[in-house]
């Protein structure tokens, strides 16, 4: 499994609408979420596995799905919450981008096609943890693999 290092962190989408903004986190260990925020206090997460398998193309095997009410912290109630086996295949570049917001040039992610109605998501400025996603408190991450034992 290829990870383009180059996509880890958070990215933000410009608002979809004035009702809507999307934003997608890429973990360093191939882990990653999208979420779908509404002005309405209505929240989805789309949390999936992530690999770049040949250059300019972004794969998302999404595993999980969650919506409902969010909160300050995630969710405050939750509405759905269901295995998915969704596949994201996108083509994607890294550019310089005048914000639509601040006019200002920024990093860029343009994926086509468009992921939860985005296309085009800026770099945001920290790299996220598993703990940094909305979902995390309704749906625990699995724990981590215990080391093993070197080999004699």
């Amino acid at each position: 499994m290829y990870l383009d290092r180059r996509l880890v962190g958070s990215w933000f989408g410009a608002v979809v609408n004035v009702m809507e903004s999307t934003d997608i986190d890429f973990l360093p260990n191939g882990w990653g979420w999208s979420t779908l925020d509404s002005v309405s206090g209505q929240m989805s997460v789309s949390r999936f596995r992530w690999s770049t398998p040949s250059p300019g193309v972004l794969r998302l095997r999404c595993f999980w799905e969650i919506s409902g009410e969010s909160g300050r912290e995630g969710f405050k109630t939750v509405e759905y919450a269901e295995p998915s086996e969704e596949l994201i295949v996108a083509r994607y570049s890294l550019e310089r981008r005048e914000h639509p917001v601040s006019g200002a040039y920024e990093n860029a992610l343009v994926v086509d096609p468009a992921i939860d109605y985005e296309s085009v998501f800026y770099r945001g400025v920290s790299v996220p943890t598993e703990a940094d996603d909305p979902s995390a408190q309704a749906v625990p991450y699995p724990p981590a693999p215990r080391p093993t034992a070197p080999r004699r």
